[in-house]
C-alpha cells in the first residue's frame, strides 16, 4: 500500500472502511517520516497512517478550504458528509500556485563530465541533452516551478557556453547570474565568493541532477525543523542476490531470500543558512560532505529531507540513457 503512495500523483490515500467512511489518510508526509523511522514501502499503510486527520464538510469555499490548510499547516482536506463518508478530496497546491520564494539557489555547473566521455569534449555536461532539453534548463524549469526565481550559476569548465546559452534568464521566466570558480571548489567552495548575495536561506543544487523534488515543500520543512543545513537524500534501493541470515548466538534465527535494502543517499540537494558560509574557506575545495562534518562536529543541527519523487543523478552514460527513457516515458511530467 505504501508503494502505491510514493507512485501517486497527488502524494496522498484516504483510507476508509467499508462503508466508504473515512478511518484515516497517509501524506507523503507521514511517509517520509515512517521511512525515516525504518518503514519499509512493503509495510501495511496502518504504520504510516494519520488515525485523526483534519476533515472539512461539504460545500467549503476555496478560500475558506486554503485559510483552513494554511492554519493548520496542511496540504490535504478531505471533505467528508454527516457520516464521515468521503465526499472530496482538496489539494492546497491545486487551489493555489505556489507564491515566488525569497529563496535564492546556487546550481553547481562547473564540472568537467569526465565520466561522460567523449560527449562532454564539445557539450558541457549541464547541457547535454534530455529529451531534447538540456538538463541545466530542465533543472531551472523545475525550480521556477516551485517558486525559486533567483539563481547563481557556480561555473568554471566551458563557462562561456553555458552563459550564451542560458543568458540572464529571462527566456525561461527567471533571473540568473554567475560565478566563476578559478579552480574546481567542490559544491560548497564557491560559496564565499557570493556571500553578500546569500543573505536568506539558499539552495544549492547540483546542476547535474534530473529531479521533480518540490523545492517549495524542501523549504517548508526546512523552515518547521530550523537547522543550520538540510541536506535532500534520496533511497537508493539495493537487490542481494544471495539468502540474508540473522544470527544470534550462533545460530540462524531467520532467513530472507534476495532481500531489497533501502539506503538514503545524497541527492546533492541542501538548503543552508547564511550564517553557515563563514565557516567554509575561502578559495580552497571544499565539498558538501565537509560542511556537514564540519557542523556536526560544532554541534550544529543538520537536517535531512526524503525526496520522494523522481531523482537521478547524470553522471554516467548509463544514467543519461535512462534518464532519456524516462523522460520518454512521462516519468517527470
Amino acid at each position: 500500500m505504501l508503494e502505491r503512495i510514493t507512485r501517486s500523483a497527488k502524494q496522498v490515500a484516504l483510507v476508509v472502511d467499508r462503508e466508504l467512511r473515512l478511518v484515516g489518510l497517509v501524506t507523503d508526509g507521514d511517509l517520509r517520516k515512517a521511512i525515516l523511522r525504518g518503514v519499509s514501502l512493503e509495510a501495511k499503510v496502518e504504520e504510516a497512517m494519520n488515525r485523526n486527520p483534519i476533515v472539512g464538510a461539504p460545500g467549503l469555499s476555496a478560500a475558506e478550504s486554503i485559510a483552513l490548510m494554511r492554519s493548520r499547516s496542511i496540504r490535504h482536506l478531505p471533505l467528508v458528509d454527516a457520516n464521515r463518508k468521503v465526499v472530496d478530496l482538496l489539494i492546497l497546491d491545486h487551489l493555489l500556485a505556489p507564491p515566488p520564494l525569497r529563496n535564492r539557489a546556487v546550481i553547481m555547473a562547473g564540472g568537467e563530465g569526465r565520466r561522460l566521455r567523449p560527449l562532454t569534449d564539445s557539450t558541457p555536461k549541464p547541457l547535454l541533452r534530455i529529451g531534447g532539453k538540456p538538463l541545466l534548463e530542465i533543472l531551472i524549469e523545475r525550480l521556477r516551478q516551485s517558486g525559486v526565481l533567483d539563481m547563481v550559476i557556480a561555473l568554471h569548465h566551458r563557462s562561456d557556453a553555458i552563459r550564451e546559452h542560458l543568458g540572464d534568464g529571462s527566456r525561461l521566466g527567471v533571473r540568473l547570474e554567475y560565478v566563476e570558480e578559478p579552480i574546481p571548489l567542490g559544491t560548497m567552495g564557491a560559496l564565499p565568493l557570493i556571500r553578500d548575495r546569500l543573505d536568506f536561506p539558499f539552495f544549492v543544487v547540483n546542476g547535474d541532477i534530473l529531479t521533480k523534488c518540490d523545492f517549495h515543500a524542501m523549504w517548508e520543512f526546512h523552515r518547521s525543523q530550523a537547522p543550520a543545513m538540510t541536506v535532500g537524500v534520496s533511497l537508493h534501493q539495493v537487490e542481494i542476490p544471495y539468502g540474508e541470515f540473522t544470527l544470534r548466538d550462533g545460530r540462524v534465527t531467520r532467513i530472507d531470500e534476495k532481500p531489497r535494502k533501502e539506503f538514503p543517499v545524497n541527492a546533492g540537494i541542501y538548503i543552508v543558512e547564511p550564517s553557515v558560509v563563514g565557516a567554509i574557506p575561502s578559495r580552497q575545495y571544499f565539498d558538501a560532505t565537509d560542511l556537514i562534518r564540519l557542523l556536526l562536529a560544532q554541534a550544529r543541527p543538520v537536517a535531512a529531507y526524503l525526496i520522494r519523487e523522481y531523482w537521478l543523478d547524470v553522471g554516467r552514460q548509463y544514467d543519461l540513457d535512462k534518464a532519456n527513457r524516462d523522460m520518454a516515458a512521462g516519468l517527470l511530467d
